[in-house]
């Protein structure tokens, strides 16, 4: 039931998968190698329908950078699950969510301050980081996104593409890195219809909320599990 919900919120977030079902997870006495293999599965097996589903709404070059970036942060994400420290990991990451979270929802009230270069590129890579070490790899993006006042469809369909690509390259890393976790992917098998029932209404949802209902879903969802990630570290 606990990934059923994470899979519900995710359809309707569009990358909360990870950011609720991380810490109900730890809270529930699963090691973070099961986690980050098992969220990256399923991650990977519910966002190729939303990508069928929206793929005309893709920006291809922005989803292209975001993909690309993240490569590299794949890599070194799976180093920090090897040497790192669980629980400063969680407390750092999950902090980190929070605030970013709490930053843009103030900056919410002014009106959005000129690009800057170079920040689809710093945004795919820090998910790269997080999806290897942690499982939440679309936070970045997400807030990214968020932050730009893209529309629901464009932001769904560039964030399920980003899942898919970095998931699948993901589960690589970890397999390369012997940190692929066989009990997190027999879970996987094991939640997946209901994960994908529970991720189809969660989308359908998505689609039909106003745009600023639809940025306070992502930003109060980050906030809140960036905070519950940080608290299952002390």
């Amino acid at each position: 039931m606990l990934v059923v919900l994470a899979a519900l919120l995710a359809g309707v977030s569009g990358f909360g998968l990870g950011i609720v079902a991380v810490p109900l997870l730890l809270l529930a006495g699963f090691s973070l190698p099961f986690i980050v293999t098992a969220v990256l599965l399923i991650s990977l097996a519910t966002r190729v329908s939303v990508v069928w589903r929206l793929w005309r709404s893709i920006h291809r070059r922005r989803a292209a950078v975001l993909i690309c970036a993240a490569v590299p942060g794949l890599f070194v994400g799976a180093l920090l699950l090897e040497s790192a420290d669980e629980d400063a990991l969680r407390l750092i990451v999950g902090m980190g969510v929070a605030l970013a979270a709490a930053a843009l929802a103030f900056a919410e009230r002014h009106p959005p301050n000129p690009r800057i270069r170079g920040l689809n590129a710093a945004a795919g890579f820090a998910g790269g980081v997080l999806g290897t070490s942690t499982s939440l790899s679309g936070v970045p993006p997400a807030l990214l996104l968020t932050r730009r006042g893209v529309p629901a469809k464009p932001f769904l369909a560039d964030l399920a593409a980003y899942f898919v690509a970095t998931s699948a390259i993901g589960l690589v890393v970890l397999m390369l890195n012997g940190h692929f976790d066989r009990d997190g992917a027999e879970a996987f098998l094991w939640w997946l219809p209901g994960v994908l029932v529970a991720n189809l209404i969660g989308t359908s949802i998505a689609l039909r909320l106003p745009v600023k209902t639809y940025r306070n879903v992502v930003l109060a969802l980050a906030f809140i599990a960036g905070l519950a990630t940080a608290a299952t570290s002390l």
